[in-house]
């Protein structure tokens, strides 16, 4: 890994492109979250909405609120996803266009440094999942097993 440095009057859109790049990893991270919660019938923090218990409905309403707050987070996530990529589309090309062939090596430590963070933010996403599927998912009670009678007392009811 070469380490290049760089002079300060031209750190601002550098930092600027590794900032927005920071936020879409992020973005993508959430959604992955999301998805997952989704997925495996999960409610994050954010989404647990409470309703009185008034009617019978209660528990079938509980659990669609909860799913319909979760979509419309992902739906919010990717717009902001959107406009991250447009941010940065923008800015790669004006950073490019200045720093010409020394861009390439830039980006690539830019790259290398942000996947680094990116494996951090994956495990801590991994360990909320985990602990939401152990907090929220229910373990089925053993059946009470009888004893099983036997012959001569099974015959003494007859």
């Amino acid at each position: 890994m070469t380490h290049i440095r760089i002079m300060n009057a031209s750190r601002g859109p550098i930092h600027k492109y590794v900032d927005l790049k920071r936020k879409l990893y992020k973005c993508i991270g959430n959604i992955y979250f999301n998805r997952q919660c989704l997925k495996q019938h999960l409610t994050p923090s954010y989404a647990n909405i409470r309703i009185p218990n008034t009617s019978p409905a209660h528990k079938y309403t509980q659990q669609k609120i909860s799913t319909i707050r979760i979509k419309d987070e992902i739906k919010y996530l990717h717009t902001k996803k959107q406009k991250l990529n447009i941010q940065i589309y923008h800015l790669h090309i004006s950073i490019a266009n200045t720093w010409n062939n020394m861009w390439p090596l830039i980006q690539q430590n830019i790259e290398e440094k942000l996947h680094r963070e990116e494996r951090s933010k994956y495990k801590t996403l991994e360990y909320k999942i985990k602990r939401l599927t152990q907090t929220q998912t229910r373990t089925p009670r053993m059946p009470h097993t009888f004893h099983p009678q036997s012959y001569q007392q099974f015959r003494l009811l007859l």
